[in-house]
């Protein structure tokens, strides 16, 4: 079989029906694929504000195998769909079996791919990797009440939440959690808080990026059993002291953007809301809460799972780019014994940057 009849290049338009069923079956079949980042709905949100995103379709016969959903740009890159907001990349499926990364892309007709949140479980991406991460999760399958324990004795973190949600209730005024709500000035207060916070590191907002505000707008609008769009409140008496907007599918909900009332920063209101949302997660029978890579402290005390990713890159050895990239990977693979984490993380942020990995 060629590599032509292996694979094969659609726009998002192009999906139909069938495709889409099918879609939805690889989703369901492997548990790595539960986050709301791999549901065709999300890529059919993207695709109305991004008109750079294409799909790949992988073939073993007569069957499609896998999705690799991505943003062509100029030059031959390809960048996993909604790169920079993107927590999970990469292929939804499986490559058929002798099929080589360089052809996969060539096929695509993309001269690299990078990719900085492919699941660690894929090999074609992990065989192709420089850096492995992980995405801490908040295990809800046995219930909240196993989790809770269980946590509760391995760290002191929830003990300490849950006693400063009862002196905010005592001091502040009674706490009153809204799963899902739809009031615009709670998104504002979100935005308000995430601008701030950044101000002084002069970075940008994601948020406020043109495209990002229309695929945020759609999942705030959309709730159906694929995803739904989250906006979580916390209030303590009549003041509005946390917000997380995040999305779910039908076996997991995102933790995604939280902000929460600098003023109110003593109480921690970020993790009590974090608490009750794990408790609302596991109300509506899902299988866990995603917190997302990093290695913040909160991610690390409340985690009771982590789920495998991988950073790199795909390349055609023929493409200049392509050498750029293998001359990463062997400079981190010499780098990665001698140097610490934190001049590791530094050295990768500046390739980033050099070689526009993951822009959009």
């Amino acid at each position: 079989m060629t590599t032509d009849q292996r694979m094969e290049r659609i726009t998002a338009d192009e999906l139909d029906s069938g495709l889409i069923a099918r879609w939805r079956a690889l989703q369901g079949a492997e548990s790595g694929y539960r986050s709301p980042f791999f549901s065709v709905e999300f890529l059919q949100i993207v695709a109305r504000h991004r008109r750079d995103v294409e799909i790949g379709l992988l073939r073993d016969g007569p069957a499609i195998t896998g999705f690799l959903p991505f943003h062509r740009r100029p030059g031959g890159r390809g960048v996993p769909l909604a790169g920079p907001i993107a927590d999970y990349q990469g292929l939804l499926g499986r490559a058929p079996g002798g099929l080589r990364p360089a052809e996969m892309l060539g096929a695509c007709g993309l001269s690299h791919y990078d990719y900085d949140h492919a699941l660690g479980s894929s090999t074609i991406f992990r065989e192709a990797a420089f850096r492995r991460t992980a995405s801490p999760l908040i295990e809800l399958g046995g219930g909240f009440d196993g989790w809770h324990g269980a946590r509760r004795k391995a760290t002191s973190a929830i003990r300490n939440t849950e006693r400063k949600m009862r002196k905010m209730d005592r001091e502040i005024g009674p706490l009153r959690f809204d799963p899902d709500s739809r009031d615009p000035a709670a998104w504002d207060s979100l935005i308000g808080w995430k601008r701030a916070a950044l101000a002084d590191k002069g970075v940008a907002l994601i948020l406020d990026t043109p495209w990002v505000q229309g695929v945020t707008g759609d999942i705030r609008a959309t709730e159906g059993p694929g995803l739904a769009g989250r906006l979580s409140t916390l209030h303590a008496g009549d003041r509005l002291v946390a917000v997380h907007f995040g999305m779910r599918s039908d076996r997991a909900w995102h933790w995604w953007f939280p902000a929460f009332d600098p003023a109110m920063s003593a109480y921690s209101p970020g993790l009590a809301l974090l608490l009750m949302c794990a408790r609302q997660a596991a109300a509506e029978g899902l299988d866990e809460l995603d917190l997302g890579r990093g290695t913040e402290r909160y991610k690390r005390e409340f985690a009771s799972g982590a789920r495998d990713l991988c950073e790199g890159s795909l390349e055609r050895a023929t493409a200049p780019s392509g050498a750029a990239r293998r001359l990463r990977k062997a400079l981190h693979r010499l780098a990665g014994p001698i140097l610490a984490e934190r001049h590791l993380d530094l050295k990768r942020r500046a390739f980033n940057r050099l070689l526009r990995a993951g822009r959009l």
